[in-house]
């Protein structure tokens, strides 16, 4: 499934880059993300969500697969699953800044959905995308403005 968001951010981009390669600080932005810790490269934490009438809780890692600051690109992936639902999340995600105050990002997704957690269906699954990736935008708004 691939899902695609952009968000504006009235703020320097070095400002913006800054805070999204900061992994346990962008990770605190996404709503229901919660016990994060560095892991290597990148954190490994829980995500709570909601999916129509089912609770996830998806735990797992997020970790840089590639990053070009010159460029305004990085590609992240994040491996998390649900052992009480008996599924997993397996997400390629490509961030491009672009812009300087205001600056654009672009967050570009492909995502794998395995097992049980499939048949929730791809219009719940990505109704649900939209609204996380929204609070994931007010946060990183606030917390570059706080920097």
């Amino acid at each position: 499934m691939k899902l695609e968001h952009r968000v504006t951010v009235d703020a320097p981009r070095a400002k913006v880059w800054a805070v999204l390669m900061d992994l346990p600080v962008a990770a605190g932005c996404v709503p229901g993300a919660r016990d994060i810790a560095p892991d290597g490269d990148g954190v490994r934490g829980t995500l709570d969500v909601r999916v129509g009438p089912v609770k996830l809780a998806l735990g797992g890692t997020v970790a840089i697969e590639s990053r070009d600051e010159a460029a305004g690109t990085a590609r992240l992936r994040a491996d998390a699953e649900d052992r009480r639902i008996g599924g997993a999340v397996r997400a390629f995600v490509d961030l491009t800044v672009s812009g300087d105050a205001p600056t654009d990002l672009r967050v570009a997704s492909d995502v794998a959905i395995l097992g049980r957690i499939g048949e929730l269906g791809q219009p719940l699954i990505a109704r649900q995308a939209d609204k996380v990736l929204a609070g994931f935008a007010e946060c990183l708004r606030a917390t570059v403005a706080a920097r």
